[in-house]
């Protein structure tokens, strides 16, 4: 990823021990989908939520020699304080999940004794999931190769980039509970031949990430520079650099955080209805189609910068829900659905 000097060696020290992390959110993700196909989404945004925040208030005790604010003492352990919070936090999720799971209240028990799977079964699941894995690991290596592309722009660029993204993802939680239970819904109901109730539920659901996404941007813009202050907490000109550079993105990131609360809507309308491979085709096209070319293009024959990567952002973003809104407006999704009445 064109890493190298102390980016290199602290995104080799963060990324080794998020590595021990893998398992935990493989877990979770397990869980996540078992709870999100019941209905049960109010459970997993609150889980999300808590051990988004859980991780927020460790960082600081992990990372500085002085916790901002309070000026007690922390570990000081810096990069690696940093994959240390979240690999704890991933652990506290997993917890959480096993505890919901096996809630007597649960519908669903889960045994891992004695589970057989049929080839009928198997392949199934490599149908509905298929795509869906193809997205998201078309996903991955496109945002490998577009974090290296911020990285060409240097560290304070990343290091701004890191740190909106991580104060935004507060925001998005809500957004991405509200359009994983969309893929529940719309799957109940469609299987009930509700059709009615599932363009009432979708335009409910459109109403409400919009509030949610315009209203939790806007209170961050407001406390953005407590927040970036967690993250950005050097002195001089380099940290006078990330500062501008995150603040510049945070503008950008309002606007944006609508966008990216529809395309989680989109994303669990189709899968609901049994057509993942939109939701593959609106991530692979977003990323691959138009964010990299644009950001390859602003780097190579323009003087515009880092604001290059923000625009591609925001464009992107903006341009994948036309098309998603073309593919909704169709109507085959709702037509011909893919799941069983």
């Amino acid at each position: 990823m064109g890493g190298r000097g102390e980016l290199g060696r602290n995104a080799s020290i963060y990324l080794g021990i998020l590595m021990a992390g893998f398992i935990f959110e493989m877990l979770y993700l397990s869980f996540f989908s078992i709870l999100g196909a019941q209905g049960k989404t109010k459970a997993t945004t609150i889980i999300s939520a808590f051990a988004a925040g859980f991780n927020a208030i460790l960082d600081p005790f992990f990372i500085f020699e002085r916790v901002p604010f309070l000026g007690i003492r922390g570990l000081g352990l810096g990069i690696a304080g940093a994959a240390y919070a979240t690999v704890l936090s991933q652990v506290i999720r997993v917890i959480l999940g096993v505890y919901i799971i096996y809630l007597p209240s649960n519908e669903i028990r889960l045994r891992i004794r004695k589970v057989k799977l049929t080839w009928l079964q198997f392949k199934e699941l490599m149908r509905m999931g298929f795509p869906t894995a193809m997205g998201q690991a078309s996903a991955a290596l496109g945002f490998t190769l577009l974090n290296a592309e911020i990285a060409a722009y240097g560290d304070a660029t990343i290091a701004a980039y890191a740190a909106v993204n991580r104060i935004g993802s507060f925001v998005m939680q809500p957004t991405g509970g509200i359009g994983g239970s969309l893929t529940a819904i719309v799957g109940q109901n469609i299987g009930a031949g509700k059709t009615d109730r599932v363009r009432q539920f979708n335009r409910v659901a459109f109403r409400v990430i919009t509030l949610i996404a315009l209203g939790g941007s806007l209170v961050l813009w407001f406390v953005r520079v407590p927040l970036l202050s967690l993250f950005i907490t050097e002195k001089g000109a380099q940290a006078d650099l990330v500062w501008k550079l995150a603040i510049e993105y945070t503008i950008f990131n309002v606007f944006m955080t609508p966008y990216m609360g529809y395309f989680d809507a989109f994303s669990g309308i189709f899968s609901g209805a049994g057509y993942p491979r939109y939701a593959a085709y609106m991530s692979i096209l977003r990323l691959w189609g138009i964010r990299l070319p644009m950001i390859w293009a602003f780097r190579r024959w323009t003087d515009l910068g880092p604001q290059g990567v923000w625009i591609s952002l925001l464009v992107s973003n903006i341009l994948i829900i036309v098309y998603a809104a073309i593919l909704y407006l169709r109507g085959r999704w709702i037509e011909s659905p893919r799941v069983d009445h």
